[in-house]
């Protein structure tokens, strides 16, 4: 996990953060959640062994799928079901 060590500092790309200033602004994240979906991004960074120290929209958008839609979760509801094109496509 990218938190281990603390010499590691990533960056996300202006689309990535941008992004996620638009879960924010739809309701789909708040402060703790968007703090969540960037240490979930970095992780993933980590796990992937991206090259570089930007975190890009595509993890980004991947993280947040995963944390949005967790494996057995209730559904997306009908509010992001209807976000859904333009946040994921």
């Amino acid at each position: 996990m990218i938190h281990d060590d603390p010499q590691v500092v990533l960056k996300l790309t202006g689309r990535a953060t941008r992004w996620i200033q638009l879960l924010q602004d739809f309701g789909h994240v708040d402060i703790a959640g968007a703090d969540q979906l960037v240490m979930a991004a970095a992780n993933l960074h980590a796990d992937l062994q991206v090259e570089g120290d930007r975190i890009d929209l595509g993890l980004v958008r991947r993280a947040a799928a995963m944390l949005l839609f967790p494996p057995g979760g209730e559904g997306t509801g009908p509010v992001l079901e209807e976000d859904w094109p333009l946040l994921f496509s």
